[in-house]
């Protein structure tokens, strides 16, 4: 239909594996089929998304530059692809921006779905919705519809790199032996990935994701891998041994173990690994020494929360807080993984509030 697609896409290994996925099976057959050599520039599109889910940021520069096609070069309206973000509320006002001018947003994602936003959505693909959970990632439905769409194209990588990237476990791990390469081979690409599209920041950069993901000559990647992923290395446990200075453990009534991390003061602002990633090594390292523990690495007006042996229910845990305190909180995420955005003023009053909810499960 020489429609454009834009791929949205979160930046972390899981995300970027399934934009491109999804953007490799699409040029590929656009390159095959259409008349125009150089339609393959403007009829896919992958971008990164910083936020877990499509925020009005996105959403503003998505529209312009459609609409700005639409004007001077006879587009058409696009169809907008979510990857690995859009099943939350919080994506809803960017999609509905983009369904004004006739858009249609299709979802395929692995977080906890909320019902509300398949009000907008042409489609909304989520193992949730048949009874599967988020070890199904966003980057594996996407490499499967990608192999659906154009079989032609070899992704057993993209599959692998992705439930490495994302600690998915179970069924899924057949996708890991598919690529032949072992777990910490596949850990140093999606380090690598994680590393890179931290400092490109809002630029796809499809040139360098695709060499890092094989893409490109297979002497480079090796090399690109091993430089890249070093690097990451030192940068992680550079931070992480200082961070653990700032841990604040106790036990609560429940028995479960809270550890704290006031990741404001406890880390460097504006480097690899942000917050997100920071509180995820300071936990795996907390997780080998408590079975049951919740790790929350909080800062100015945001709280990362990890889990590891208890049943959390983050969206739950968000719902109740914006009922309970006049804090402005927004958040979800994965049911035992996410993050929650309030002020600074009510910064005590939430993480207290959180912290008793997590005490009385």
């Amino acid at each position: 239909e020489s429609r454009p697609i834009i791929i949205r896409h979160h930046w972390d290994a899981d995300g970027v594996c399934g934009g491109v996925a999804l953007e490799k099976a699409l040029v590929d057959l656009v390159e095959k089929y259409h008349a125009d050599p150089e339609a393959k520039y403007y009829l896919v599109r992958r971008k990164v998304s910083r936020a877990p889910f499509y925020e009005l940021e996105d959403v503003v520069k998505d529209l312009d530059e459609a609409l700005e096609d639409i004007d001077r070069h006879g587009d058409k309206v696009p169809l907008v692809v979510l990857v690995d973000n859009g099943s939350g509320v919080e994506d809803i006002p960017a999609i509905r921006q983009f369904l004004i001018f006739g858009a249609d947003v299709i979802t395929i994602d692995h977080h906890f779905p909320d019902e509300e936003v398949d009000r907008y959505l042409l489609y909304h693909v989520n193992p949730y919705k048949v009874g599967g959970d988020s070890n199904y990632t966003a980057g594996i439905l996407s490499v499967e519809i990608a192999r659906m769409v154009n079989p032609d194209v070899d992704l057993k990588l993209l599959a692998g790199v992705s439930v490495v990237g994302d600690r998915a476990e179970g069924e899924v791990e057949k996708y890991v032996e598919l690529t032949g390469l072992t777990r910490e081979e596949l850990q140093d690409i999606a380090l690598a990935i994680e590393f890179e599209g931290f400092y490109l920041r809002f630029r796809p950069s499809s040139y360098i994701m695709h060499e890092i993901l094989g893409f490109g000559r297979k002497d480079r990647q090796k090399k690109l891998v091993e430089m890249l992923s070093s690097y990451a290395k030192e940068a992680i446990e550079a931070q992480v041994k200082t961070a653990m200075e700032g841990v604040k453990v106790q036990e609560l009534p429940n028995g479960v173990v809270l550890a704290a991390l006031d990741v404001e003061n406890y880390a460097k602002k504006f480097t690899f690994p942000p917050p997100g990633k920071l509180t995820g090594e300071v936990h795996d390292r907390l997780k080998q020494k408590y079975e049951r523990i919740v790790t929350i690495g909080y800062g100015p007006d945001f709280a990362v929360i990890r889990s590891e042996g208890i049943e959390l229910d983050i969206p739950r845990l968000v719902r109740e807080l914006q009922e309970e305190v006049n804090a402005g909180v927004e958040g979800g995420g994965h049911l035992v993984v996410g993050s929650i955005k309030f002020i600074p003023a009510k910064r005590k009053e939430v993480l207290a509030r959180l912290a008793s909810k997590i005490g009385s499960i």
